[in-house]
């Protein structure tokens, strides 16, 4: 990925040459992009408020979608707002043991975690300078989790799986840079949290177990658009 991003960035620097002098960067534009994502999925288990056992999760994979935009242009000042779709291949499983005497008898739980898909809706601020734009971005995420949990003890076990359609917020910053009259190319990082959200799970011999989690995303990717 490395290498990756040190021949794009002097593919950017190359074409950048070829087409010196200003761009504007008005108008509507579409386009793909493709990247890496890297999410942390923290969850707390609780019975009747007490700490039950804790634990995260490293959900990684690829990135790939398509995005969709408007960009005004006061001067060098670019405002502009964009929205994107992606499929990833984020996905974790993690195993855990919980044998304090809150447990009762001592409780396995398991997990299997993925993102199917995200998107964003997203205002951006930038500044243009020759061909190249810096930009600032920020709005809404939104996207499907989806999860199963096992907990199982010596008196019986439960699985639980749940499909839910999260918002988050989103935030991040990127370079766009001209290669030609129509087209151009872009590297973004972009940062999303859901912030908290609880489910419930009832086992025989421990009770009703609290489950409280969260999830973070950081993605990294490379993009061209078409500007009409």
């Amino acid at each position: 990925m490395r290498r990756g991003l040190f021949a794009f960035t002097l593919l950017l620097g190359w074409c950048a040459a070829a087409h010196a002098g200003e761009h504007n960067w008005r108008g509507v534009y579409v386009g793909a992009n493709f990247g890496y994502g890297d999410a942390i999925a923290k969850a707390d288990f609780s019975v009747l408020g007490l700490p039950l056992l804790s634990g995260s999760e490293d959900l990684s994979g690829g990135i790939y979608g398509a995005q969709l935009g408007y960009n005004f242009q006061i001067g060098r000042v670019v405002l502009g707002v964009e929205t994107d779709i992606n499929g990833t291949t984020q996905k974790a499983r993690s195993t855990r043991l919980c044998v304090t005497s809150l447990c009762g008898l001592s409780v396995t739980q398991s997990s299997e975690d993925s993102i199917p898909w995200l998107g964003t809706l997203r205002g951006r601020v930038g500044y243009a300078f020759s061909r190249f734009m810096i930009y600032g971005t920020g709005g809404a995420g939104y996207g499907e989790f989806k999860s199963t949990q096992s907990l199982t003890s010596l008196l019986g076990s439960v699985t639980t799986q749940t499909s839910d359609q999260r918002l988050a917020w989103a935030a991040g910053a990127g370079i766009e840079v001209s290669i030609s009259e129509n087209w151009s190319a872009k590297f973004e990082y972009l940062y999303f949290d859901t912030g908290s959200f609880t489910t419930t799970y009832n086992l025989l011999g421990v009770g009703l177990i609290t489950e409280r989690s969260r999830l973070t995303d950081n993605v990294v990717r490379l993009g061209v658009n078409y500007r009409f």
